[in-house]
């Protein structure tokens, strides 16, 4: 044991995986009703997990709140400071600081480092329109995540582990890569049919008036626990979220305390998508009733432990799907939801293929600078096999 976790057995769970690779899908999830209350926060809940051949039952409410701009004193962010609710923006980027910051400490441990403290931080800028509102299909800008730590190591060790981070951390790769989102619909008429409705759908290329810095701070606490604080910056009002809770199933070496980053990024794409679709509903006078939202996504642990180096070692598989009751026509329900999701900032993020820039402080050690890109990512996955291969012919 050390850290607070035990990955003793990785080699036996390598074996494990090649005989039955079935054993490595884990399978996430969360839904909710697309509806915002009354103060514009999104409720979700994540659903059962499959991880392999087994269902592990998840109890874990997620929030978030919608980025609005009010009449007085210009664009803010919806709510105050004592709410402590993030925005879908905020949640994002804590799902990556919160998976990066798991990934590293699964790394340290496995090198017999004792850590004392880790942190990791994440920030970009999201666009707003003329309107204070987050600019329509604007991906988030200038992606950037800093890790400070303590611990008894080398500073080889520390630039060896941030470079195997930034290829095989799961989140870390989904906004890396491009990570495209299936969205579809199932909707029930009123003589009891269901129409099955597919969403085309691209980003829009909305004109961008400001920026706003948003950022996600997550700490470690002790095995795969973490807690972080989020906050947003609109016209030098900077609002920060309540500490939340990051953690893991116990079946991924958990101890079931919070939501995993999987979950906080679903629950963040669901949360901007229910919003838009409110907007866009009310302003053509669609009717949707009892409309429900349900994001999915996989990890597959072959792809992050490089058991089979074809295997995705991003979270993927994203898939957003509206459940309703509606007798609007079908090529109206289209439009609808395209409309929607062709404002939405965090599908148009996860579409691109970008570059984040990793910093990473240790101790008094110079600063160590990273611009990640998929082809160094990539790069390194094939380093990690040659290694690999090399270790098993001797």
């Amino acid at each position: 044991m050390r850290n607070g976790l035990n990955i003793t057995g990785v080699s036996e769970t390598v074996h494990e995986l090649r005989e039955h690779p079935e054993e490595a899908i884990a399978d996430f999830a969360v839904a909710a009703s697309a509806r915002t209350d009354d103060h514009g926060v999104f409720r979700a809940r994540a659903q059962t997990l499959r991880a392999g051949t087994i269902r592990v039952a998840r109890d874990f409410r997620l929030k978030q709140r919608s980025f609005t701009a009010e009449a007085a004193g210009g664009p803010t962010p919806h709510g105050s400071d004592t709410d402590g609710i993030p925005t879908p923006y905020e949640s994002a980027l804590a799902a990556l600081g919160a998976c990066v910051l798991m990934t590293k400490v699964n790394g340290y441990t496995a090198r017999g480092v004792t850590l004392g403290a880790l942190r990791v931080t994440v920030r970009a800028d999201l666009a707003l329109d003329a309107d204070g509102k987050p600019a329509a299909g604007a991906p988030l800008s200038r992606l950037a995540w800093h890790c400070a730590l303590d611990g008894d190591t080398s500073t080889d060790t520390v630039a060896s582990i941030n470079r195997l981070v930034t290829a095989f951390s799961p989140n870390h790769r989904v906004f890396l890569d491009k990570s495209p989102i299936t969205v579809g619909a199932r909707v029930e008429r009123g003589d009891g049919t269901t129409v099955d409705v597919s969403v085309p759908w691209t980003p829009a290329a909305a004109e961008t008036a400001a920026v706003c810095p948003v950022e996600a701070d997550v700490v470690w606490e002790n095995g795969s626990e973490a807690v972080y604080r989020t906050a947003l910056t609109v016209n030098g009002v900077r609002r920060q979220s309540a500490p939340l809770v990051a953690d893991q199933p116990k079946q991924l070496v958990g101890i079931d305390k919070g939501p995993n980053s999987q979950e906080i990024l679903l629950s963040a794409l669901c949360g901007e998508l229910a919003a838009l679709l409110e907007e866009e509903a009310a302003a053509d006078g669609t009717e949707l009733h009892d409309p429900v939202l349900r994001a999915d996504g996989r990890i597959d642990t072959r792809g992050m432990l490089n058991v089979h180096r074809e295997i995705s070692s991003s979270f993927h598989n994203l898939a957003i799907r509206l459940t309703a009751r509606s007798d609007a026509p079908e090529a109206r329900l289209r439009g609808l939801l395209s409309r929607a999701l062709s404002r939405a900032v965090l599908p148009a993020t996860l579409l691109a293929e970008r570059a984040i820039t990793v910093t990473v402080a240790h101790g008094d050690e110079p600063q160590l600078t990273y611009h990640s890109t998929v082809e160094d990512a990539e790069g390194i996955r094939d380093e990690v096999t040659r290694r690999q291969r090399e270790a098993a012919a001797s």
